[in-house]
């Protein structure tokens, strides 16, 4: 019987250890990168913030601002644990009820979340008025407001949500927050 060739040895410890050696420091690098720069700060107590187009609010004590979803000049989103806040300022030409129609839709259509009630009007304490509905679904639950200045051609949309468990507790908090919601007067 014919003696068959011998296999050469293949020699890819060195390459393999190298490869890997690449991904962790990629990896490692990339987390560490991530880990230096801030998602979050620190908010002063009292201090009101800017959303954009002269909407103005207060956040709650020990809420932090979530730098990553904020956008200057259209979005401000701060979070405390679990519960999340988000307030976005549009352009909207047209009648003050579409974006309202658009939003719960989305809510139900697009993100298969229950909405509780139908919308209800709410007044800010500096005189702005909208309307307001709850949400829930199965990994959040939340309460929605919205505010459309037809004068101005601007909404103003405000999203709390938190785990189901965690909505009611801060509930209170995010309400005082939308109170806080006020516009700077025309120039």
């Amino acid at each position: 019987m014919p003696e068959l060739p011998r296999r050469v040895p293949y020699r890819t410890l060195g390459v393999s250890v190298l490869i890997f050696g690449l991904i962790a420091g990629f990896v490692g690098g990339l987390t560490a990168w991530n880990d230096s720069v801030p998602g979050e700060r620190r908010i002063a107590p009292g201090m009101e913030l800017e959303v954009g187009r002269g909407v103005y609010y207060e956040p709650a004590p020990k809420w932090k601002l979530d730098t990553a979803r904020s956008r200057t000049g259209s979005t401000s989103a701060i979070f405390h644990g679990a519960n999340r806040f988000s307030i976005r300022v549009q352009e909207w030409r047209g009648g003050p009820d579409g974006p309202l129609l658009r939003q719960r839709a989305r809510m139900e259509r697009g993100q298969r979340l229950a909405l509780e009630d139908e919308p209800e009007p709410f007044k800010t304490r500096s005189g702005l008025r909208g309307m307001t509905f709850g949400y829930a679904g199965p990994s959040m639950a939340g309460r929605y407001w919205q505010v459309t200045d037809t004068a101005r051609q601007l909404v103003i949309q405000v999203d709390f949500h938190s785990v189901p468990e965690g909505a009611e507790n801060s509930l209170d908090e995010a309400e005082a927050m939308v109170d806080s919601l006020r516009m700077e007067p025309r120039p």
